[in-house]
């Protein structure tokens, strides 16, 4: 026997490296989704300085639903079938067309710093959702876990952001409702990401509510009609292009991509790094400083929601 032959005799065991892969790409893809809503709540506060909350909040819905007609026009996606629409027009309740209107009124009456811990509690908001999407059932250290965490972040509400002389009691409830949109437009998501993709489900969330959300761009531009047309700087308009091309279209493609590849529960904890990116980024654009105690309850939360996720039962 030949050396060819030899070589060719011996069978090397199969190594399990294309699942390792598979995470590793799903958990680079989730770091740059992350990265990408980092600067949601900075770009926001840019657009406010220029626009309102309700033309933002419907541009980044149109904008991004004709490029997303578009991808799905391009790559001849047939419609997804009956099981997934429910889900995707309850994910578009949350990213499309709750958050973003949410969070622009929530900044209008806090400081981008404050909303940037406060949304420290959106991992542990879509990991309660999730338990109801997606069927997940938990112990007693999960919900005692998580409900120190809401417990943090209600102490810092109470004790940082009740001090503003423009917070009021009906802003608890917005700050609330901003979180619970944001993790029902996750988890839901996920679940018809699981089914049709990434990519897909962000399209056609985005395709299926563009005759509302165009509606709702021509009503927000018929009453600030004159004043849209005064000029104005660049960086609010930048930040508005960016909320409609990166936040609620790109982002969603890899981030829901990730979901659906690794699981909710895994990829979610990624998305713990968020909150310091966001202050990091507010301190960059905004010129913001921020303080001691934000960090603190930022971690606290963290730290809170990351001990919640590793005894949460798969």
């Amino acid at each position: 026997m030949n050396n060819t032959s030899l070589l060719n005799s011996i069978r090397l065991p199969h190594l399990p490296t294309r699942g390792c892969d598979k995470k590793a790409s799903a958990a680079s893809q989730a770091v740059f989704a992350v990265v990408v809503f980092s600067l949601t709540v900075p770009a926001t506060q840019m657009a406010l300085a220029a626009f309102s909350p309700e033309f933002i909040a419907a541009s980044r819905a149109m904008i991004a639903g004709v490029l997303a007609w578009f991808v799905v026009h391009i790559n001849g996606w047939n419609f997804p079938e009956k099981r997934v629409i429910p889900w995707l027009l309850l994910a578009g309740i949350g990213v499309i067309a709750g958050f973003p209107y949410a969070l622009s009124i929530s900044l209008t009456h806090i400081p981008a710093a404050d909303m940037g811990v406060v949304l420290a509690g959106l991992p542990l908001m879509t990991s309660l959702l999730a338990s109801v999407i997606h069927s997940e059932r938990h112990g007693i250290q999960f919900w005692t876990l998580s409900a120190l965490g809401c417990g943090l972040l209600a102490l810092y509400v109470v004790t940082n952001l009740g001090q503003l002389p423009q917070f009021e009691a009906q802003h608890l409830g917005l700050l609330l409702l901003t979180l619970a949109l944001g993790g029902i437009g996750y988890s839901a998501g996920a679940k018809a990401a699981k089914v049709i993709g990434g990519w897909q489900t962000i399209c056609w969330t985005l395709v299926i509510y563009l005759p509302l959300s165009a509606l709702a761009w021509g009503y927000s531009w018929a009453l600030e009609a004159e004043q849209l047309r005064r000029p104005m700087d660049w960086q609010p308009l930048a930040a508005l292009i960016y909320l409609a091309l990166f936040s609620q279209l790109w982002g969603f493609k890899f981030w829901y991509q990730a979901l659906a590849q690794a699981g909710v529960g895994r990829i979610s904890q990624l998305q713990l790094l968020q909150p310091f990116f966001t202050l990091a980024f507010i301190s960059l654009m905004l010129q913001q400083s921020i303080t001691a105690i934000q960090i603190v309850f930022c971690l606290l939360i963290v730290l809170t929601v990351m001990a919640s996720m590793r005894v949460a039962r798969p």
